[in-house]
């Protein structure tokens, strides 16, 4: 059974993902550039998975954007 996506989850993982697409990267660039696994980031982007603290931040640091852009972005 896939994993339940709630509605924050899925917010952010699509904030996430508009953001990385306006600069141009794709997933597996970004997920090697910010050193997560690109499956796992994968799953982040379609909120599969409740990110930690440690995981938004190292997101928005390898977006050079803050976690509160982020969370802004997502409408949270």
């Amino acid at each position: 059974m896939p994993p339940k996506k709630s509605k924050a989850n899925r917010a952010l993982g699509e904030a996430i993902r508009a953001i990385r697409s306006d600069q141009g990267e794709t997933q597996e660039s970004f997920a090697i550039k910010a050193g997560i696994d690109r499956s796992y980031y994968g799953a982040l982007e379609r909120g599969e998975f409740n990110m930690t603290v440690d995981t938004l931040m190292t997101v928005a640091d390898g977006l050079g954007v803050s976690a509160w852009e982020i969370w802004k972005r997502a409408g949270l």
